[in-house]
């Protein structure tokens, strides 16, 4: 049933509405009463409240200009989509909500926002999107700050906030993405996207629980993900952390993921093909939700049956995975090495915490499957005593299979002031409380992150923690 009975009486046409593209900037208001058949207004009595309904797609020709409302709802009629040819604004002070014009979402699909503004990049700042999405078809990219993307229905694309064109930037910082259908952000296999996510909270994501990560990209000149939490569904056997795929092994990617939370997912962090990463001061905890241990389930994985991939590990605490770090092909893997000058580009100081990582009654810390020999040196192992003979028992490499490379991990970690007693299996540990943006303790989304609509069931109300 739509929320608001004034689509009744609409006559709609079947191909919706384009502007025409000669120098007029739009709002949904000047759109409702020029367009009242497609997109109407609604003023609350009680509450003062402004809802815009799109009941067919609209689009902002080439040439013209968008400017967003602020603090209003705008609700989707199904398959309706806002395309943006021209330039826009979406640069909010109170905010507003992009939301699904149906109280019953089974059988309904609306779309959401598409950009493919050639003009100038579009900032996105203070939206939630519920139901709905956010995808880019520009080659200038976008910037979305303090926006939130919930329960995205699919529709829109690969994600709830889809990217590209080819060669497209993008910055994500402060936002939050929860219990979407797909991935919360992701990007085609054979686009070369450069992007920064940063201080954004993820959470659930991929609730259809297909073969993908909650953030999902391929490569680019440079890709960061730094300071973030990433928590998944435990329910979700098929949804990994941060995936990173290089399909067409695309040359001179590189990537950095640093100072974030992954926890609870069906693998931490994974890459497939050549990338160039850096891996550092991470906390990986229980992403072992996967099935099958021959599948996955590693706090980290390297596959890259080229042979390019570069990889630099340090200061990560890995545990509860079925396999803690996994090496398939790659080039060069460097997990630590401090017998080299600290000058020379090869050091490396260690630092990862390698804690309970096994599956079948054996403990897995490390798994070379391949025939190069890694540096793990620095490194504090999950073994009673950090002697060689014991860290052999957590690690599978040339020691156990005549075929595979070498891990070099001696010489270990040296102690510090701060015990490492909780690290090992067995002992107790204090489970770490994490804060969001906003200084609010972050609970499990099975314990306590829900979401409120209001009495007419159009918007999002509350996300709470």
């Amino acid at each position: 049933m739509m929320c608001l009975l004034a689509a009744a009486t609409q006559q709609i046409s079947a191909e919706g509405i384009k502007t025409a593209g000669d120098g007029k900037n739009y709002t949904l208001n000047l759109l409702s009463q020029i367009y009242s058949d497609v997109v109407d207004k609604y003023v609350d009595e009680d509450d003062g409240e402004i809802i815009y309904s799109l009941y067919e797609d609209v689009t902002i020709a080439a040439g013209d200009s968008f400017t967003m409302e602020d603090d209003v709802t705008v609700l989707f009629d199904d398959k309706v989509t806002l395309t943006i040819e021209g330039e826009a604004d979406f640069h909010l002070t109170k905010g507003s909500t992009f939301d699904s014009a149906y109280d019953d979402y089974d059988g309904v699909e609306p779309v959401g926002i598409v950009m493919n503004n050639e003009q100038s990049q579009t900032l996105f700042q203070n939206c939630t999107f519920y139901y709905v999405g956010l995808r880019n078809m520009s080659t200038k990219g976008l910037k979305v700050d303090n926006c939130a993307f919930h329960y995205n229905n699919g529709a829109i694309g690969q994600a709830a906030l889809t990217i590209g064109a080819d060669g497209a930037p993008f910055e994500i910082t402060n936002s939050t993405f929860s219990y979407n259908k797909k991935a919360a952000i992701a990007g085609a296999a054979n686009f070369h996207n450069p992007l920064l996510i940063e201080d954004c909270e993820f959470y659930a994501n991929g609730q259809a629980n297909g073969n993908i990560p909650q953030i999902n990209l391929t490569v680019a000149g440079n890709i960061v993900v730094r300071r973030c939490t990433i928590e998944g569904d435990t329910e979700l056997t098929m949804v990994g952390g941060i995936g990173i795929s290089n399909f067409y092994a695309i040359a001179d990617t590189h990537a950095t993921i640093a100072d974030c939370t992954i926890s609870n997912n069906r693998y931490g962090i994974g890459t497939v093909g050549p990338v160039d990463i850096s891996i550092e001061d991470n906390t990986l905890t229980d992403n072992h939700y996967e099935l099958n241990p021959m599948n996955g389930g590693s706090g980290i994985s390297f596959y890259d049956p080229y042979a390019k991939t570069t990889a630099r590990v340090s200061g990560n605490l890995i545990e509860g995975s079925l396999w803690g770090i996994t090496v398939i092909g790659c080039k060069d893997v460097n997990i630590g090495r401090i017998d080299v000058d600290p000058a020379s580009p090869d050091y490396n100081p260690g630092n990862n915490i390698f804690k309970n990582n096994g599956n079948s009654g054996a403990l897995y810390d490390l798994y070379n499957n391949s025939t190069n020999t890694i540096y793990a040196q620095g490194n504090t192992w999950n073994v009673s005593q950090q002697t060689e003979e014991q860290i052999e028992t957590v690690i599978f490499h040339k020691h156990d299979d005549a075929s595979l490379g070498t891990v070099i991990f001696i010489p270990v970690a040296q102690p510090t002031s701060i015990s490492t007693q909780s690290m090992f299996k067995g002992q107790p540990t204090t489970e770490n409380e994490i804060y969001d943006l906003h200084g609010r303790r972050i609970i499990h989304p099975a314990k306590g992150l829900y979401f409120e609509r209001s009495a007419k069931g159009c918007q999002l109300r509350h996300f709470r923690f």
